[in-house]
């Protein structure tokens, strides 16, 4: 296994780069969170009970009204650190506080000046506006924390992705390469010629898989495209060849003589393509009828890929072009991720139905400005 030792070291180097980042992930989930109602209503008590405190120790020298700012002032502190609930029950306990012990009679609750029944209010209103918006600016703030956390870990995501499929490249193309020779001998047993065709066959889809984990990194970052003219037939074309050997029919390829040229990247289109062929594989069957027409839309242009499969299921349907979706037949769900990313990095549309007679239908469309229309 001489090439584990280069795995570890690319595994090390993602560790340490994810090591990096443990402070601020260590300081996310030290962050403090609001209490619960419980021991909301008990801090919300405690702060207004020193608030009447302090209120009581200032009371000579400052006119009651004043004295209002001093429980507003504990009430945003409760909304800060509790849910909308203690900070409501704070701001109505500091109107009752501030009635009892400071407006004339105290030490009771009649109200004897009409005037303070304006204060009441306004002290109410501007509470419940303190205690709101404090709660609001918590919940916008731990949202931009939990969306900074999920970005972070999606980029440690990819960067292990991108790690550990680079590394396995080599060894697998050395794997397939050997499988191939030892089909060659032919003094080979026809068990060992069928363990060896099975050893080849699974590193091909091994590689083909890491594949997709490397154009799924790519597509999640911002896509630098190598923009060309191009024929979709032309792309088609190379795309049947590269899967030639996944159908025991050959796939017919018919285009409008007026389907126009659209300028995209390439290598990426094409393998847009590579990957619904093979998805129209692993689901109809190395035996089914698969057809790819490039037909002139009114975005521009469009392809599809037919097969007489078995359909698709309607529940999987609307998320069938999901990262880690569903995939059951040799593979990670990645292959039509990609293939929506591809196209939506182009501008385009790309979609799945099933066909009126049976089977599948997968489509894409590709914008074509009107001044560069080549037909």
């Amino acid at each position: 296994m001489s090439w584990s030792p280069t795995f570890g070291t690319s595994f090390a180097r993602f560790r340490r780069r994810l090591g990096d980042n443990e402070p601020a992930r260590s300081m996310r989930l030290s962050r403090a969170e609001p209490l619960s109602d419980g021991p909301g209503y008990g801090l919300a008590v405690a702060i207004t009970a020193l608030a009447t405190v302090a209120n009581l120790l200032m009371a000579t020298y400052i006119a009651p009204p004043n004295l209002a700012m001093v429980y507003l002032l504990g009430v945003a502190y409760v909304a800060s650190r509790c849910s909308p609930g203690p900070a409501v029950f704070a701001s109505v306990l500091s109107i009752a506080c501030f009635n009892f012990f400071f407006v004339p009679p105290t030490l009771t609750f009649v109200v004897a000046d009409a005037q303070y029944i304006f204060t009441f209010a306004v002290m109410l209103v501007v509470s419940l506006l303190i205690s709101t918006l404090t709660v609001r600016l918590r919940d916008q703030s731990k949202a931009r924390g939990e969306a900074a956390s999920r970005a972070q870990i999606e980029k440690s995501r990819g960067d292990l992705l991108s790690a550990v499929s680079h590394d396995l490249r080599t060894p697998l193309a050395s794997i397939e390469g050997s499988a191939g020779a030892l089909l060659q001998k032919p003094e080979l047993s026809e068990q060992s010629r069928q363990l060896a065709g099975t050893i080849q066959e699974e590193s091909i889809r091994m590689a083909r898989l890491i594949r997709n984990l490397l154009d799924m990194t790519r597509v999640q970052d911002t896509i630098d495209l190598d923009l060309d003219w191009y024929g979709l037939d032309e792309l088609a074309a190379n795309a049947i060849i590269r899967t030639e050997g996944m159908f025991g029919r050959p796939v017919k390829l018919t285009s409008d003589l007026d389907a126009p040229l659209v300028r995209v990247d390439g290598v990426l289109m094409e393998q847009v393509m590579v990957n619904l062929l093979e998805n129209a594989s692993r689901y109809a069957g190395r035996d089914a009828d698969v057809e790819i027409k490039i037909l002139r839309s009114s975005a521009g242009a469009r392809l599809e890929v037919l097969d007489n499969g078995p359909g698709i299921a309607p529940e999987v349907l609307e998320r069938v072009f999901e990262r880690f979706h569903g995939e059951k037949k040799g593979g990670f769900g990645l292959g039509l991720a990609i293939c929506r990313a591809a196209v939506q990095a182009h501008g385009g549309r790309i979609g799945a139905e099933n066909r009126v007679g049976g089977g599948a239908k997968f489509w894409l469309e590709l914008p074509v400005p009107k001044e560069t229309d080549v037909g």
